[in-house]
C-alpha cells in the first residue's frame, strides 16, 4: 500500500500516534479528576458504579496499549494514576462475598496486577476466588461469558478454549440494523473483540464470514448517520479485528471521525449535549458532565488509532460489485395484496389495480439523503460507495423509526440509484412484511391520519397504493420482475 494511499484511509503514523496519546491523556485526566461520590459518578450500574467502570475501562485501554510498543510511557502513567485513585476495600469485599464477581470487578485488580502494582492480598483474593467452585453460580448472555473467559486469561496468562456461548451470540445470527438496538450493537462488538483477544488473534471461524461483515457494514452506515461516534468506533475496530482492514463504508466512516475529531479537538459520545453542559452554572460540574460524557468514546476512538499503529493493516477493501438483489418473497405477496385491495375498493379488475399501481406518482422527497452524502463525500472513496452508504442510513433510520413513508423514499431512491445492498434487501422485507392480508398497511403506524379524516375510507387505498408502488420500483429497478 503507497504511503500516500494508507495516509488518506487510514492516517498518517504520525497522526495515529497524536490520536492514541491524546487518548491516554484524556483517560488520565478523567481519573485524576472524576470524582467518586459526584452523583453523575455514584450511579449504580449493578454490580459497579460508574466510576469503579470507568477505572476498570481506563485499566483495560492501559494494558492493551502496554501490550505494542506504542506510548509506553503514557500507558503506565495511566496505570499508576488508576492505582493512585482506586481504592480496592468495596471490590475486594464484593469479591469475597460473590466469588463470581472475580471476573468483573476483579478485572481491574488483574490488570493492576500485570503492572506489578496491586498488593499481595489483592491478587490473593481474585485468585482464590477464581479457584472458587462457585465462579459460574449465576447466568451470563453470550457475550459476557466471552468477557469473562477473557478476564480469566489475564490470571492465567493464555486463553481458554471458546465456549459454545460464541455460537448463540448475536453476532453468529441472522441479524440487521434494521432489528438491532444499540445494545445488540455493543453485544456483536464486544464478542469480537473477546473472541479475538482485541485482534491478537485471527478471528475463529464462527466469525470469519460474510454475513457478519455486512452487518457490521450496515452498522457503520447506521451509527455514522445517526452520530453516534461510540458504537461506530467499536464497529471500526471490530472490521480491524475481523479482516485487519477497513470496508469502503470503514473509510467514510473513519474519515468522517477524525475530521470531527479534530474539529472539536475530541471525539463526542451521543450523551454529551452542548444545552446540558452550558445548563451547568459551576465550572466544576461541567467539568464531572464532560469526563462523564466522554470519556469512553475517547477510549475506543484510542483503541483503533492503536490497532491500525500494531496490526499489520491491509488496504481498505476495493467496492466489489453490487451483490444481486435477491428478492424477497415478502414483496411479491405484499403487492399481489395491495393490488387486490385497490381493485376491491375501487371495483376494478386486478389487471386495471396493478398498472393503476405502478403508474402511481410518487412525491415523496428526503433532502436528508442529499445532506448525508455531501457530508461523507471526500477522497479515498468513490461517490458510487458515498451514495450507496447514504442510501443505506436512510432506509435503516426510517425503518427505525418506523416512519414507512420516509422508508419508501429511501428505499426507492435507492432503487432508482441502481446498486443493490443487503439494507436494501432487508428493507423492502421490512415494509413488505408491513401489509396486512387484503393489503392493507398494519401496525396503526397512520393513526393520527386516520383520526384526522375522520374515518375517511379513501386513506387506507391512497396509504397502501404509494407503499406498494415503492416496492414496484424497488421490484422493477433491481431485479426486473413484479409480481401478479
Amino acid at each position: 500500500m503507497e504511503p500516500s494511499a494508507r495516509a488518506n484511509a487510514y492516517g498518517t503514523t504520525d497522526e495515529l500516534r497524536d490520536r492514541l496519546a491524546a487518548s491516554l491523556d484524556f483517560a488520565q485526566r478523567t481519573v485524576e479528576c472524576a470524582d467518586p461520590l459526584h452523583p453523575m459518578w455514584k450511579v449504580d450500574l449493578g454490580q459497579v458504579s460508574g466510576f469503579y467502570k470507568m477505572m476498570m475501562e481506563a485499566g483495560l485501554f492501559a494494558l492493551l496499549v502496554a501490550r505494542t510498543e506504542y506510548c509506553q510511557d503514557a500507558a503506565w502513567s495511566l496505570a499508576r494514576a488508576i492505582r493512585k485513585n482506586y481504592d480496592s476495600g468495596p471490590a475486594i469485599a464484593c469479591i469475597l462475598r460473590h466469588p463470581r464477581l472475580a471476573t468483573s470487578i476483579g478485572a481491574l485488580l488483574l490488570v493492576l496486577e500485570r503492572f506489578g502494582l496491586a498488593t499481595e492480598r489483592e491478587v490473593s483474593v481474585v485468585h482464590r476466588a477464581l479457584e472458587s467452585p462457585y465462579l459460574e453460580s449465576s447466568e451470563h448472555v453470550p457475550f459476557r461469558l466471552l468477557d469473562r473467559r477473557w478476564i480469566w486469561s489475564l490470571a492465567q496468562s493464555e486463553i481458554p478454549s471458546l465456549p459454545e456461548a460464541l455460537h448463540l451470540s448475536t453476532a453468529c445470527r441472522t441479524t440487521h440494523p434494521i432489528y438491532m438496538s444499540r445494545d445488540d450493537g455493543y453485544a456483536i462488538t464486544h464478542a469480537v473483540m473477546y473472541a479475538t483477544d482485541f485482534g491478537a488473534r485471527p478471528a475463529p471461524a464462527a466469525l470469519d464470514g460474510d454475513a457478519l461483515w455486512k452487518t457490521i457494514d450496515a452498522a457503520v452506515a447506521w451509527c455514522l448517520a445517526a452520530g453516534d461516534f461510540d458504537l461506530l468506533a467499536e464497529l471500526l475496530l471490530s472490521q480491524l479485528f475481523l479482516r485487519r482492514r477497513f470496508s469502503p463504508y470503514g473509510v467514510v466512516a473513519w474519515r468522517r471521525s477524525r475530521g470531527l475529531w479534530d474539529s472539536l479537538g475530541f471525539l463526542p459520545s451521543p450523551s454529551l449535549s452542548a444545552d446540558a453542559f452550558v445548563a451547568f452554572g459551576e465550572a466544576e460540574e461541567r467539568r464531572q458532565y464532560a469526563f462523564h460524557n466522554m470519556y469512553h468514546t475517547m477510549l475506543v476512538g484510542g483503541l483503533v488509532a492503536l490497532a491500525l499503529l500494531d496490526q499489520r493493516v491491509a488496504p481498505p477493501e476495493a467496492p466489489s460489485r453490487a451483490d444481486p438483489f435477491e428478492e424477497p418473497a415478502s414483496v411479491g405477496r405484499a403487492i399481489a395484496e395491495a393490488s387486490r385491495h385497490l381493485a376491491c375498493a375501487l371495483g376494478i379488475d386486478s389487471a386495471l389495480a396493478q398498472a393503476a399501481l405502478a403508474e402511481m406518482k410518487w412525491t415523496g422527497h428526503d433532502g436528508d439523503l442529499d445532506a448525508l452524502s455531501s457530508d461523507w463525500t471526500g477522497e479515498g472513496v468513490g461517490e458510487a460507495t458515498v451514495q450507496a452508504m447514504a442510501n443505506d442510513a436512510a432506509i435503516i433510520l426510517a425503518a427505525q423509526d418506523y416512519d414507512l413513508p420516509r422508508l419508501a423514499e429511501a428505499l426507492r431512491r435507492a432503487a432508482v440509484a441502481g446498486t443493490a445492498t443487503p439494507t436494501i434487501q432487508a428493507g423492502a422485507d421490512f415494509l413488505a412484511c408491513q401489509f396486512l392480508a387484503g393489503g392493507g398497511v398494519g401496525a396503526g403506524m397512520l393513526a393520527k391520519e386516520r383520526e384526522a379524516a375522520a374515518g375517511n375510507d379513501d386513506l387506507s387505498t391512497r396509504v397502501t397504493s404509494a407503499l406498494a408502488n415503492c416496492l414496484i420500483t424497488v421490484s422493477t429497478r433491481l431485479s426486473g420482475e413484479v409480481a401478479a
